[in-house]
């Protein structure tokens, strides 16, 4: 099952904060997939100032990284619906629900996540 990585994830990779070989190697092999979501995040948050980014080129950093592209559709969106109210990030909400939608594995440092589905990974930061 291939792995849908959750901002936070996608945000430290980039910033070169994953330490742990053995998720390293992982990610790597496994089959990495990014959301468009997560570009959508961070480039809110890096507006906000409240997340600083190595480059304004977030697309194209994490493409280099050899990450598959997850985009938005209509069904991820509408599977937002079958969703419980755990939270209310709606980054994450879509997140969760395109990892629902497409039978992904989601990794995060979120445990919340796991209140959603029973695929998640959740790493210690």
């Amino acid at each position: 099952m291939a792995l849908l990585l959750d901002t936070c994830i996608v945000y430290d990779w980039l910033m070169e904060e994953i330490n742990d070989p053995y998720w390293i190697s992982r990610i790597q092999t496994e089959g990495a997939i990014v959301s468009a979501v997560s570009v959508w995040e961070m480039a809110i948050k890096n507006g906000l100032g409240k997340m600083p980014l190595p480059s304004l080129a977030i697309a194209a950093d994490i493409e280099a990284q050899g990450f598959q592209w997850l985009n938005i559709t209509a069904f991820h969106a509408q599977t937002v619906l079958e969703l419980a109210h755990h939270h209310k990030d709606p980054f994450d909400r879509l997140l969760i629900a395109q990892s629902k939608y497409e039978a992904l594995q989601i990794v995060t440092y979120d445990a919340i996540f796991q209140d959603y589905l029973d695929t998640v990974i959740v790493l210690k930061k």
